[in-house]
């Protein structure tokens, strides 16, 4: 018996017992449902595309500043908690007489700073260089990148490093050897994403300090409009999902700017981001 599946020929054999009509009505009736109930599975593909200095569209990237409004929902209902303010600058400047672009973060809690960095790139590629990192209560690491050297809290961090915790963060940063990407730049790595539909994107990210490089993967699953600032904003809705962490991002379709972001932990305390207006 010759059937057409998805405009390609399927061969089955039967055997002479199996050629009565009983048996070939249940057999069209099997084949019949199993090509409407693949439809869904092979209707669209799938793009992935891993990241790197060719498909990363640096002049998308947005110069000057902005602010985010960041708090927690222990639940859906509960009152907003943790509220922060970020304020972040980014800036064309020079890093050792090459072309880098600088990112600036300050993060301030109900009635001090938290947080602050320096994160400079290189302007062609966005390759990290340097990453400056204060957190308050836990001090300060610096993170030079083209020379492979770490300091935290103003004392060099070597090979040699016998503190197990300093030696941790050395190892990580040291096997960083390949193309990778700021994780603590994520909003404006976003920012210069070849965005499409039914794509997912490997990126090569590494947080300073903190494990070592992978390629995470965010898709674009949907279109949506988003109400910003009074108006209807279209957006690609971009997803990074693993085990106890579900990431959505609302990335607007014609700035490639991140206006929100929802993040549910665990399955139940919601964290969220919200571009300010200036």
């Amino acid at each position: 018996m010759k059937i057409r599946f998805l405009g390609e020929p399927i061969f089955i054999y039967l055997k002479p017992e199996f050629k009565n009509n009983y048996y070939m009505k249940n057999l069209k009736i099997l084949l019949t449902l199993l090509v409407f109930s693949s439809k869904p599975i092979f209707g669209q593909k799938m793009d992935t595309l891993l990241i790197n200095p060719e498909n990363l569209k640096i002049d998308q990237l947005q110069m000057g500043k902005s602010q985010y409004l960041v708090y927690v929902l222990n639940d859906k209902n509960a009152p907003k908690s943790s509220i922060q303010i970020w304020s972040i600058e980014v800036k064309k400047e020079t890093y050792k007489d090459q072309n880098a672009i600088t990112i600036y973060q300050n993060w301030e809690g109900k009635d001090t700073i938290i947080h602050t960095a320096k994160s400079v790139s290189l302007a062609g590629n966005f390759k990290p260089v340097y990453h400056e990192s204060w957190w308050n209560k836990r001090g300060k690491q610096v993170f030079k990148e083209d020379e492979k050297k770490l300091w935290i809290n103003n004392l060099e961090v070597s090979s040699g490093e016998t503190d197990k915790q300093k030696k941790s963060v050395y190892n990580s940063f040291v096997s960083a050897k390949d193309y990778f990407l700021n994780w603590h730049l994520d909003l404006e790595v976003f920012n210069m994403l070849p965005l499409r539909k039914n794509s997912t994107f490997l990126i090569p990210f590494y947080e300073f300090g903190y494990d070592k490089p992978r390629n995470i993967p965010y898709t674009v699953i949907a279109e949506d409009d988003l109400i910003f600032n009074g108006q209807k904003i279209k957006c690609w809705l971009l997803k990074h999902e693993e085990k106890g962490n579900r990431e959505l991002f609302w990335i607007s379709k014609s700035s490639q700017e991140v206006l929100k972001m929802e993040q549910l932990i665990n399955d139940k305390m919601y964290r969220y981001k919200l571009k300010l207006i200036h």
